[in-house]
């Protein structure tokens, strides 16, 4: 870029260093030649600055973020167009540490220092939600820690808005962008929902404080789209034993990352409201209050018998999957007339609370579902709860439809292609077996 060859940026930006780039453009560590503030200074490549439906759009959510000011977010200062045409924004330089290179140099932080962590992140959430923001990448990378002036930590919240921008380079570009990192992104982001609401956010606090409490993110696959089914279907493992968290702060993690997003925390208030709490209690600071045993008798009430305590019902639950509505109207008939108890999902959002709270006995899976194959669902199913029996279904040839299920370790397959009485009887057939 010609001005940032001759050293100044827009006519008032000094360039005192490149900080880094990436897909969206480059960023330089400036300072403002009037002001003498210093600003990271993200300069936008020429592909994105040329598209005029993009740019508006993003004016747009400017326009908000430039209103919003909290003392934890790194706020946008400045939105604009250089001399060479390209766009750029001027954002508060932080001199802290960001949360990853803590993680990876210090490990994993005792409860209390979490909890104030989880507290200050959820402040600046609860106000950029106020306003109809939502931040969608919340994560160790766009966390800062600085040093206040009695050496308490001041957490800093990076990047709003830029999730929307990476959004908008895929349209630009023509790729996919799947907006959040898997590792810390909702269920319903996973399935797919292209605009989650305020609620990812606070699924993902909940994930970031798991990692501060034990080191590690509770979902890893090998594969992102391991990862992304294991938000989706793998039940939480518990914190291990060795790190002494009291269960009430466990607690607190499992319900921030409910599967079902009606079941998780409504606010990111609620949610630092119950941190406040328990950290008064572990300070010895009040009693538990009648707030923090119902967490607790809630959650408890929550557990999953195991599969075994299941034997007794009587009317077997099956669960259909598939994004044909049709197609789910017309098996839900079938085998209804024939006793079964159908739930039905046209997406992966609601599989965990179907196999893991309504217990059910049977999934039908459509192999082709948008965005995760059937066969990687079938997979991970089997790991976590082997005793649900699954079918998949499909109209794919059937010599490939077999290996499927046999390579994914399903207990059978019928096709779409068959009648719906022989669907009947392979569903009965796979039932009967042992």
């Amino acid at each position: 870029m010609t001005e940032a060859l001759q050293g100044r940026i827009a006519g008032k930006y000094e360039i005192i260093k490149k900080l880094g780039e990436g897909g969206i453009g480059e960023v330089y560590l400036v300072r403002h030649a009037d002001l003498g503030v210093e600003y990271a200074l993200k300069v936008l490549n020429e592909k994105i600055s040329a598209d005029e439906q993009f740019i508006a759009r993003f004016k747009k959510e400017a326009e908000i973020l430039l209103r919003f000011s909290h003392a934890g977010s790194v706020q946008l200062r400045d939105f604009g167009r250089t001399k060479d045409n390209h766009y750029y924004m001027a954002m508060d330089f932080c001199r802290g540490r960001v949360l990853t290179d803590i993680l990876e140099q210090d490990g994993r932080f005792k409860v209390e220092q979490a909890l104030e962590i989880v507290i200050q992140i959820l402040s600046v959430l609860e106000a950029a939600h106020r306003i109809g923001v939502v931040h969608r990448d919340i994560k160790p990378d766009n966390i800062m820690l600085e040093e206040g002036p009695q050496h308490e930590q001041i957490v800093k919240i990076l990047d709003f808005g830029i999730a929307t921008l990476k959004a908008g380079l895929g349209e630009v570009t023509g790729e996919v962008v799947t907006i959040g990192t898997p590792e810390y992104m909702s269920p319903e982001q996973a399935a797919g929902e292209r605009e989650p609401d305020h609620r990812a956010d606070i699924y993902a606090v909940g994930v970031l404080f798991y990692e501060l409490l034990s080191g590690k993110v509770p979902f890893r696959g090998e594969t992102i789209v391991d990862t992304l089914l294991m938000h989706l279907i793998q039940p939480l493992e518990p914190i291990p034993s060795k790190f002494e968290i009291p269960f009430i702060v466990e607690e607190i993690v499992a319900h921030a990352m409910k599967k079902d997003v009606e079941q998780r925390y409504q606010s990111a208030r609620d949610f630092a409201d119950a941190c406040r709490e328990v950290l008064s209690l572990l300070r010895g600071e009040t009693p538990q209050t009648r707030h923090t045993q119902s967490v607790t008798r809630r959650n408890r009430k929550d557990t999953n018998p195991e599969p075994g305590a299941q034997r007794g019902r009587k009317v077997t639950k099956v669960l259909c999957l598939d994004d044909d509505e049709m197609v789910l109207n017309i098996i839900r008939f079938i085998l209804e007339k024939e006793g079964y108890q159908i739930f039905t999902a046209n997406n992966f959002a609601s599989i965990h609370a179907h196999i893991f709270e309504e217990h059910v006995d049977l999934l039908i899976s459509d192999v082709q579902m948008p965005g995760l194959s059937g066969g990687k669902v079938c997979e991970l199913i089997k790991q976590n709860a082997p005793h649900v029996k699954i079918i998949l279904f499909s109209n794919i040839d059937e010599r490939d439809l077999e290996a499927l299920a046999k390579d994914s370790k399903a207990d059978g397959w019928i096709s779409k292609n068959w009648k719906p009485e022989q669907w009947v009887r392979g569903v009965k057939e796979i039932l009967s077996r042992n």
